[in-house]
């Protein structure tokens, strides 16, 4: 069902290296990778970092994308106690921050949109900040409660803003804001709110949600982001924040920005797959193909993709396989794709608003940015067949085909199954907001913050502003009118009355030093402005007859000088926060030949020899990985899938396995020999061959990788349905009936 499209009319973001959609754009447009070491102040790496990817408790890499002051926060914007703000979640802090930055960029006060039926829709994953105050029960109050329960990331704007619609959080992993982005349009077109706020945080706290991923085995070694290259190897981490102010394309107010225009929106699950982290382009393609039908947009209009981006070899083509089926072969010219997850690395729950934003941008300037870390492209994905190309250089975004509207798309997917894509499109050209403007003899310019500090800082960001910005982006009239009714007016007020930007420079500065007066003003300026704005500083209001001497188009101003102080449990150190909950517990290795032993099994692990050993050695590792009992474990005639082991449990094994028996193994060992007795007879022949009593080890492991290859490439060129016959012929040769 074709439903209204809607408006994107304020961003407000914080990711590494950028605080504002100005300089987010120009780290895209400059092709910057924004990720770097992790540094001592967040985490003491010397006792997490290890480069083996299984080893207990600690991290394979130490690059991640970070940004500044994750434990500081602004008392008097928050109207909150110190005391309350040390134990609010600083992931809803951040939310917050960005909220209002994003109202600000819309052009809304905070005033004029209070007490209205505004809802709040944000994603958020993990809760490392909850995990760490919680070892200290002694510590926990009444405010804890408040400060770390998921739906305070929404509530907490909704009470903040004095907004009254729906306020919801939506927790499905990676996907997680891009859902919230789907539920806030749906919202809207229901009719059920008249404006929304959606987006999605992550901060990386606490070691403990990256030792997880690590043992997950979904980190990069490289320590890059490499999505669509062919030495993509994995991810690294990323985290920040993004907020969206939303309203229906037929609510837009003339001279209102609109960045983009959502045209449709949709979400769908994997279903049962041959295991709950493995993606699924073919759902995928379906979800892409809602979205394009929710918004009446024919799917081979969509010029660029913005990728997910776990950067993944199988992944990334999945992605590919899914756009490239459901936008159809029968196009003239090949849809590009990009990955921001390249630039500022993972970022879980917020990378579909990342995403989002970035693909805002690229249509709000017609202009696509590269993608960096593409050296070579995946190959196993047929851009040509496909009707892809990466899009690798800054270039201007022209329409492909005369009178069609730029179109874009982003894609997310989770660890979980979730998928969602949103289709967007370039804003309607508007009408222009006054034909002619009357001369003017002068400009006056408003500024106002919450603390004389702020104010300084104001004065100093609208200098810097004013100096560098060409007309073509603001005009002095545009500026004017922005400052003076697009934003929320707070306590501690300047104005500055000049008869051209130099003046206006020069006035700035002087305000930024100024300990007294607050209005300054050049000779011979209209006395009328310079009493407005001696009215605006005492407290009042600007008189609206001066609105005509102003321009009508909101612009983007440098975003709302916060003045943080670090708000954080002192308790909380670098070391306490990377201390281990417990002592570690004995190797991997001794335990399993203690299992294995007290079960009967063997009695000198890892010294095995022939199969009948090696099958008890494999049983005790398996157990030990599905934390079972050896002798309870029933092996017999059943594949490891069917015991329970996961990709996870299949790299934990493979590695576990490739140290104690000191051989070079491949993890796609455990799909071709699914069961432990072809296992086993396969490991033995490779030992043997290590011992001169065959091939060598290393022609064995350069065969394995040669399988493997040859493994990876047959796999991606089937089709679904030749998979599934494949599947289904591989379960029968091994016995194995599916219900």
């Amino acid at each position: 069902m074709w439903s209204e499209p809607i408006a994107v009319i304020g961003l407000g973001l914080r990711l590494p290296t950028s605080d504002c959609p100005a300089t987010l754009w120009r780290m895209l447009c400059d092709g910057i990778d924004a990720t770097g070491d992790i540094p001592a102040g967040r985490w003491p790496l010397e006792s997490l970092f290890d480069a083996a990817p299984d080893r207990p408790g600690t991290i394979r890499n130490r690059r991640a994308g970070l940004i500044d002051g994750v434990d500081q926060a602004d008392p008097t914007a928050f109207r909150l106690s110190k005391r309350e703000l040390r134990q609010m979640d600083p992931q809803h802090r951040l939310l917050f921050e960005c909220a209002w930055h994003a109202l600000e960029d819309a052009g809304l006060p905070f005033d004029a949109v209070k007490g209205s039926r505004t809802g709040v829709f944000m994603g958020v994953n993990f809760s490392d900040f909850q995990r760490m105050v919680a070892r200290d029960w002694a510590a926990l109050d009444g405010y804890s409660v408040l400060g770390t329960t998921a739906s305070f990331a929404a509530n907490r704007l909704s009470y903040a803003f004095d907004f009254r619609g729906p306020s919801t959080v939506s927790s499905v992993g990676c996907a997680s804001s891009t859902v919230a982005l789907h539920e806030a349009c749906r919202s809207l077109v229901l009719g059920e709110v008249e404006m929304a706020l959606a987006g999605g945080v992550e901060l990386m706290l606490s070691p403990d949600s990256s030792i997880m991923l690590s043992q997950a085995g979904v980190f990069s070694e490289r320590g890059q982001c490499r999505t669509l290259d062919a030495q993509a190897d994995g991810y690294v981490r990323g985290e920040g924040a993004g907020v969206v102010v939303l309203k229906p394309l037929s609510k837009v107010l003339p001279g209102e920005r609109v960045y983009a225009v959502i045209r449709g929106s949709a979400v769908n699950h994997n279903g049962r797959n041959e295991w709950i982290m493995a993606p699924s382009a073919s759902a995928q393609a379906d979800v892409i193909r809602q979205a394009c039908a929710q918004g009446g947009v024919a799917p081979e209009s969509v010029d660029y993709i913005e990728l997910h981006g776990s950067a993944f070899l199988k992944g990334d083509a999945a992605e590919a396989e899914a756009i490239g089926e459901a936008l159809g072969p029968q196009r003239p010219l090949p849809c590009r794709l990009g990955a921001i997850s390249n630039n500022v690395g993972y970022l879980g729950a917020a990378a579909g608003i990342a995403q989002f934003i970035k693909v805002c941008l690229s249509l709000h300037h017609r202009t696509l940015p590269p993608t960096i870390h593409v050296d070579a492209p995946n190959p196993l994905i047929d851009f040509e067949r496909l009707g892809l190309s990466i899009q690798t250089a800054l270039e201007p975004w022209a329409a492909r085909t005369p009178g069609e509207p730029l179109r874009a798309g982003i894609v997310s997917t989770s660890l979980g199954g979730a998928n969602g894509f949103v289709v967007l499109e370039e804003a309607p050209a508007g009408a222009p907001v006054t034909s002619e403007r009357a001369p003017v003899p002068g400009h006056l310019l408003v500024l106002s913050a919450l603390s004389l500090d702020a104010l300084r800082q104001r004065a100093l960001q609208l200098r810097d502003f004013v100096a560098t910005t060409p007309d073509a982006v603001a005009t002095l009239e545009d500026l004017c009118f922005t400052a003076a009714l697009k934003r929320q007016h707070h306590r501690h007020r300047g104005a500055v009355v000049a008869a051209d930007r130099d003046g206006l420079v020069a006035l700035l500065g002087a305000l930024a030093q100024a300990t007294g007066a607050t209005v300054l003003a050049q000779d011979d300026m209209p006395r009328d402005w310079v009493e407005a704005g001696r009215a605006f500083v005492a407290g009042g209001v600007l008189p609206p007859e001066l609105s005509p001497s102003w321009g009508g188009r909101c612009v983007s101003l440098p975003v709302y000088p916060f003045q943080r102080q670090r708000l954080w449990p002192e308790w909380l150190t670098p070391d306490e926060v990377c201390r281990p909950p417990k002592a570690a517990p004995r190797d991997a290795a001794t335990l399993l030949q203690a299992a294995a032993v007290a079960a009967g099994d063997a009695s000198g692990v890892p010294e095995v020899h022939g199969e009948l050993q090696m099958r008890a050695f494999l049983r005790g590792h398996l157990a030990d990985v599905l934390e079972v009992e050896p002798a309870t474990l029933d092996v017999q005639g059943r594949t490891f899938f069917e015991l329970g082991l996961n990709s996870i449990g299949a790299t934990l094994l493979k590695e576990r396995i490739a140290r104690a028996l000191q051989l070079p193994l491949s993890t796609t060992l455990f799909f071709e020999l699914p069961r432990l007795e072809p296992l086993a007879k396969r490991l033995v022949s490779l030992l043997e061959a290590g011992h001169g009593r065959g091939p060598s080890v290393s022609e064995g492991a350069s065969a394995s990788a040669e399988e493997e290859e040859g493994l990876v490439e047959r796999i991606a060129g089937l089709s679904e349905d030749e998979a599934r016959e494949q599947i289904a012929r591989t379960l029968a040769e091994l016995s194995i009936e599916v219900a």
